[in-house]
């Protein structure tokens, strides 16, 4: 990991020592011929600055003509000038343009860092991932995500708003380069380019992975076979995605409640004039019944669908039901215009 990380930082360092180099170069050859020409013609060049400025001039527009050497020797010494200066002058203009196309490039290979905070990481590049990128957008236009994958070879030309990371997310380095310490959240979707069992194999190990590099980062995870389930809770998943589980219920009740995966749809979908949210049940509704909470619930545009408890939903449960600590409120929201 240090010769890797050391690896981007020489090569930036490199670039700008060369630079540095070229500025000194440029800046001698100045004084030099500026102080000579001063010094051969005082009659056309009567200050230091006039021969400074010639030389400037000289270097980068080959002159404007309004200074130029009248003797022998000064032509000579523009000549030499020309040659030197200019050749130096385009030497580092064509340095510095190189050096930000190879910036360029190594972005979009997934070669640098991100330095940002406050981001979403999401690991695998497949359908899924171009659909959930969609949805953060439509959420959040200033969302800040980095996209964590090995079969990439350059970031997709349209996500220009995505942070591109290229390797393996069981990799210590390269959830380095993700900035992962400063990240706020991290989702990993199943490899879709091998068979479900190695999918849920590699997934539980970006979990270890990241988990063990930073252990409070909220975690959510795809697994497709339920006998890997536990093992992703093992491994330290704050929240797990079943797709095979959701997919297989939504097209059990299609026969029976036609349109129901349409409505499903609906909810979870951003762009729709409803989302469904849950929400920590406030400190003074513990020990409270259910019904006496709806008896006192402001609607305005909101609707209480249930309760949230040990990881399952109690959807409108009897006016008896006592609330807990603990318990989230299931919440259908209307949103604003």
């Amino acid at each position: 990991m240090f010769r890797f990380t050391s690896g981007l930082i020489s090569s930036a360092s490199n670039q700008l020592m060369n630079i540095i180099r070229l500025l000194t170069a440029l800046f001698l050859i100045i004084l030099i011929f500026g102080t000579t020409i001063h010094y051969l013609e005082p009659g056309v060049y009567p200050d230091m600055f006039d021969g400074f400025w010639w030389a400037i001039v000289t270097i980068s527009t080959v002159g404007y003509g309004d200074f130029v050497p009248e003797s022998v020797l000064g032509r000579i010494t523009g000549v030499l000038l020309i040659l030197t200066g200019v050749g130096i002058f385009s030497f580092y203009l064509t340095n510095v343009a190189t050096s930000a196309i190879t910036t360029k490039d190594n972005i979009e290979r997934g070669k640098h860092k991100f330095h940002r905070k406050g981001h979403i990481i999401i690991v695998g590049w497949n359908e899924r991932t171009r659909l959930l990128l969609k949805e953060i957008k439509k959420q959040n236009e200033k969302a800040q995500v980095v996209l964590v994958d090995e079969t990439l070879e350059k970031k997709p030309s349209d996500l220009t708003w995505v942070h591109f990371v290229r390797g393996p997310a069981s990799h210590d380095q390269v959830l380095y380069k993700a900035n992962i310490h400063e990240a706020h959240t991290a989702i990993i979707t199943a490899d879709s380019h091998t068979d479900e069992h190695s999918a849920d194999s590699k997934t539980i190990l970006s979990i270890l992975t990241i988990k063990g590099v930073n252990p409070k980062l909220y975690t959510i995870a795809e697994i497709i076979t339920e006998s890997q389930i536990i093992n992703a809770r093992r491994a330290g998943a704050d929240e797990l995605v079943q797709s095979s589980v959701l997919l297989s219920s939504l097209m059990h009740n299609g026969p029976e409640c036609h349109g129901v995966s349409k409505l499903m749809l609906t909810l979870l979908q951003t762009d729709t004039k409803n989302k469904m949210e849950l929400r920590k049940l406030p400190e003074e509704c513990i020990g409270l019944e259910y019904g006496e909470l709806i008896e006192d619930w402001n609607f305005d545009g909101e609707h209480l669908l249930g309760i949230w408890r040990d990881d399952s939903a109690e959807l409108l449960p009897p006016d008896s039901y006592e609330l807990k600590e603990g318990d989230h409120l299931v919440v259908l929201v209307k949103k604003k215009k």
